[in-house]
């Protein structure tokens, strides 16, 4: 059994670039931006599971790969973009060509809070799906024509090229949620305010999950009620926060009992509940199945 197993948390680009064995490496340590070409020609075929410390956001006018996100997996082909989030568990497998572009940005760097008005509301940036979007030809190459721009401001990489990089980035992120969401900017202060808190939310869930099981800690996190904020994920994800600290519990434990040898015991301490007893009756709630049970359908399945 893997004891101690502990999910690959890779938080500097290059420690990430080393094992995926490619030659490249990032100068700055907040941001990078390459060519998939870039990567060379001895890159392993797949990665995962593991998780990143920072964003990554691919397109491909060709990518044939499987990416992944917790448990959930999606197949991909040409005029595709990709995004991974910080604190997701994250799989790849390339399957062909990939011929695009890729920046891989540290929060602090990418300072949303420039444009907190904007971005609290962009549900993208709180998703526990693999975020895989269809672009159309027109699409991919307005996209195209900003990583060519920040490619060229990272040669030097000076405090004015930070500067353009920044700035260039937060309009690609503005970009992208119109792409994604495709819905009318305006809409009421209340629906507004409902999608802010929402979203806030769910970013919070997936940060301290681990920690905070209870929707007292987030409401007082939020400082609003938990009444309010049942009322705001109701009406944004049609759900209660109960089921989606849940959910996003339930997404780590099956990634873990399908992608590990970690015992059982162990990864409900990993998931930091009380007693074995109790992590077994919440995944039988969630799956019909017991943690064992489940284990030995992926086998036979296998």
């Amino acid at each position: 059994m893997g004891e101690g197993f502990q999910i690959p948390i890779y938080r500097d680009f290059n420690e990430y670039y080393e094992a995926a064995n490619t030659c490249m490496r990032a100068r700055d340590k907040e941001f990078h931006a390459f060519r998939f070409s870039d990567l060379g020609e001895d890159i392993v075929p797949s990665m995962g599971p593991f998780s990143v410390g920072f964003f990554q956001i691919a397109i491909g006018s060709e990518l044939a790969a499987e990416v992944g996100v917790f448990d959930l997996k999606e197949d991909i082909q040409e005029f595709t973009m990709v995004i991974y989030l910080p604190g997701q568990i994250l799989y790849w497998e390339k399957k062909g060509i990939w011929d695009g572009y890729v920046i891989h940005v540290k929060e602090p760097f990418l300072h949303l809070d420039n444009i907190s008005h904007l971005t609290e509301s962009f549900g993208f940036l709180h998703s526990v799906k693999p975020l895989v979007v269809s672009l159309n030809r027109e699409q991919y190459e307005l996209m195209g024509q900003f990583f060519e721009l920040i490619l060229k401001e990272g040669t030097p990489f000076n405090e004015e090229s930070r500067l353009v990089v920044r700035n260039l980035l937060q309009v690609i992120v503005v970009y992208i949620n119109r792409i994604v969401s495709k819905n009318n900017p305006h809409g009421d202060y209340t629906e507004l305010q409902y999608h802010k808190i929402a979203t806030k939310f769910k970013a919070l869930v997936i940060e301290h999950f681990i920690n905070e099981k209870s929707v007292g800690f987030y409401g007082n996190s939020l400082g609003i009620s938990t009444s309010y904020l049942a009322d705001a994920v109701k009406k944004v994800f049609q759900t209660t926060p109960k089921n989606i600290i849940n959910e996003i519990t339930y997404l780590h434990a099956k990634t873990l009992l399908s992608s590990t040898d970690m015992g059982i015991k162990e990864l409900a301490w990993t998931l930091n509940f009380d007693d074995y007893s109790h992590f077994v009756k919440f995944f039988k709630k969630m799956s019909g199945l017991t943690p064992a049970a489940f284990r030995k359908t992926l086998k036979k399945e296998g």
